[in-house]
């Protein structure tokens, strides 16, 4: 088995699943691999390599996957499956895409220019936990990577970087880095249908994670800081608590159900990637947005007072 810290971001998540046995198949472990946003891009793609190999070995010949389509006729489960070795076929050509666009991304083969947008943490827990910027136009991706790095800000999430061809803008290859300037993925306009069975792409596969959150909890998406209150999670299974959002069974479904801070001091429905979801940071409930918080929190488990936080919410719109 693949590390769970390569396939979960979230500590709380991994200590649950490790708790109750859950166990993924080498399908669900491409799929989680492919869709981490916190892995760096030489991390996801040995992991995907190995598997890729394991899946070719012959003892696994014969093992087969269920596929989960975006169904939009309704009917997600066709009992369609993938074989071990169409898998692998399919992750050796993400493999084969992303190394080719980092290719593009280096070397400019667009004959471009890069033009570069910035993430940075505020300290604010109302709507989102971080401020974009753009830079200007650089002529290679060395100067726009050091123009970035060489900044004095410590506050750093994450950049991309897009190449984008000239007199064609929506003709492009990007390349999202870390804080650290580490290459996280790439992406582009340039990736053709024909590189992939396009309902089976490892960024459209679906797993279902069992997961310890209750509704009230107060959490945090790990991918971009935002912190909210588990809401509308519905009933439990077996006692565990599963992602209960099926429609169409594909990467989409893979949520938490939260309710987030906007910024205007509203809540809001956000949907938070399940593997990247965990128990937030110890916060100052008592002032704020913090009181907001853990009073919808108390709210949602039925323990809340409905007058008290309607007081509340009457006193942030005379604000």
């Amino acid at each position: 088995m693949t590390n769970l810290k390569k396939l979960i971001p979230s500590k709380s998540l991994r200590e649950y699943l490790g708790q109750i046995g859950h166990e993924f198949s080498l399908c669900e472990e491409a799929a989680l691999i492919y869709q981490n946003p916190l892995l760096r891009q030489d991390e996801r793609l040995d992991a995907l390599n190995e598997i890729a190999k394991t899946l070719r070995l012959p003892e696994n010949a014969s093992l087969q996957f269920p596929t989960y389509r975006n169904c939009r006729d309704g009917s997600p489960d066709s009992g369609e499956k993938i074989t071990a070795t169409e898998l692998a076929t399919q992750i050796e050509s993400h493999i084969k895409s992303d190394m080719e666009i980092e290719i593009d991304l280096f070397r400019n083969t667009l004959e471009g220019i890069y033009e570069v947008d910035c993430s940075v943490k505020n300290e604010s827990l109302c709507g989102q936990p971080y401020d974009t910027f753009s830079c200007p136009a650089f002529s290679s991706i060395e100067k726009a990577i050091d123009y970035v790095m060489t900044g004095e800000n410590d506050k750093l999430l994450d950049f991309i970087v897009t190449l984008r061809k000239i007199d064609e803008g929506d003709k492009y290859v990007s390349g999202t880095f870390n804080g650290k300037g580490e290459l996280l993925r790439v992406d582009s306009t340039f990736i053709g249908t024909q590189a992939f069975d396009s309902d089976n792409r490892l960024d459209n596969f679906y797993c279902e994670l069992p997961y310890p959150f209750n509704d009230g909890d107060i959490v945090q998406d790990l991918s971009s800081g935002r912190i909210g209150v588990v809401n509308h999670l519905g009933g439990e299974k077996d006692g565990k608590l599963k992602n209960i959002c099926k429609r169409y069974r594909d990467s989409s479904d893979i949520i938490v159900p939260v309710d987030c801070l906007d910024d205007d001091g509203n809540f809001v429905y956000e949907p938070f990637y399940t593997p990247c979801v965990d128990y937030a940071p110890r916060l100052d409930y008592s002032k704020g947005d913090g009181e907001f918080l853990y009073e919808a929190s108390l709210l949602v488990q039925g323990k809340g007072s409905l007058e008290y936080f309607c007081n509340m919410v009457k006193k942030q719109n005379l604000r």
